[in-house]
């Protein structure tokens, strides 16, 4: 498990990061899912550790924020890091973004003028990220993208990991040998399908899918055909993309 001593060096890195590029201002968010801020050792909020926008003092006490924010929409949508600058935002390809969420953004943007942020994607569906802001004019942030968002995404990735081992442990590692019909089946219930309309599909009995489902679930350590797709989902076994 990580130390605080380590967490607490890793959000110094993340701080001189911004203020060498001229966005001094950090937020951070382990957890977009959770409404209840990551803690460290002293049972603190992780956040706590930066300085963001006056308008947005406090964030991670407001547990429906990520809810109606234009910012976490783009972090939910989004694998790469992106810019975003007074209402325009960017990233290494062209990010689409509809007309209502331009309006959100330009509208309740918390005194956010520039910013760089890194989503970060865990295993068990985690989603966290790093922003690196600035409240100030006059600060093009596009060449910055251009230049550090590589080095900024890693750092985001090694804090957010850090914060995820700190709240949960490090996961025991160990392989998985699904075989090709549980992959089959498990690929249709996450596509919607029924026990009996996998029989049909794949040209078996409805006990045998459910064998196979169990035979799954067993190996995948989970209970219950959803939660059993849903895992493997997260380990890379079924897509859920047509």
């Amino acid at each position: 498990m990580v130390g605080n001593s380590e967490l607490a060096q890793l959000a110094l890195q993340l701080r001189e990061e911004g203020r060498s590029l001229g966005l001094p201002l950090v937020a951070t968010c382990a957890d977009i899912s959770s409404a209840r801020p990551t803690l460290d050792e002293h049972g603190e909020p992780v956040a706590s550790l930066f300085d963001f926008t006056r308008p947005a003092a406090g964030y991670w006490k407001k547990g429906d924020l990520a809810l109606r924010n234009a910012m976490v929409a783009l972090i939910r949508n989004l694998g790469d890091p992106f810019y975003y600058m007074d209402g325009a935002v960017g990233s290494w390809r062209p990010v689409k973004v509809t007309p209502r969420l331009e309006e959100l953004g330009r509208s309740v943007n918390y005194a956010v003028r520039s910013a760089i942020i890194a989503p970060v994607r865990l295993p068990r569906s985690t989603l966290g990220a790093v922003v690196w802001a600035s409240d100030g004019e006059g600060v093009d942030v596009r060449p910055l993208f251009e230049a550090h968002a590589l080095q900024l995404h890693g750092l985001a990735a090694r804090f957010i990991s850090a914060c995820d081992a700190l709240a949960h442990g490090a996961p025991e590692i160990d392989l998985c040998a699904l075989t090709r019909r549980e992959v089959q089946c498990l690929k249709l219930v996450a596509a919607g399908k029924t026990d009996s309309e996998i029989a049909t599909i794949l040209g078996l009995a409805t006990p045998t899918v459910r064998f196979h489902m169990k035979k799954a679930s067993a190996k995948l350590e989970e209970n219950g055909r959803l939660r059993t797709a849903q895992r493997a989902i997260e380990l890379g076994y079924v897509s859920t993309r047509l």
